[in-house]
């Protein structure tokens, strides 16, 4: 049976989202000139993307819903080389 886990108030402004579920206008992306980076594929995309969006000048938030997500994370060989490719990318 699937827990409630809840992250804080809502809508709140945030720096960085999760990508399990991202919603944003096109046209907003296009116009700022926000892409995801090819080289974030699956791991570190959606931190990534949030640091683009924040570097060009968008602001992002969080919005009540619920969701049911399967996966708790594991910290493979592959996440950690994306992650330093991430380190390198934003010079962390």
């Amino acid at each position: 049976m699937a827990k409630v886990i809840y992250y804080g108030e809502v809508p709140s402004p945030v720096k960085l989202l999760d990508g399990v579920f991202l919603a944003v206008r096109a046209r907003t992306l296009r116009q700022a000139g926000v892409t995801f980076d090819p080289r974030f594929q699956f791991h570190y995309y959606d931190m990534d993307f949030s640091r683009s969006c924040e570097q060009a000048g968008l602001t992002m938030g969080t919005w009540p819903i619920s969701l049911t997500h399967g996966s708790g994370g594991q910290l493979t060989d592959q996440w950690r080389a994306v992650y330093l490719q991430y380190l390198k990318k934003w010079r962390e």
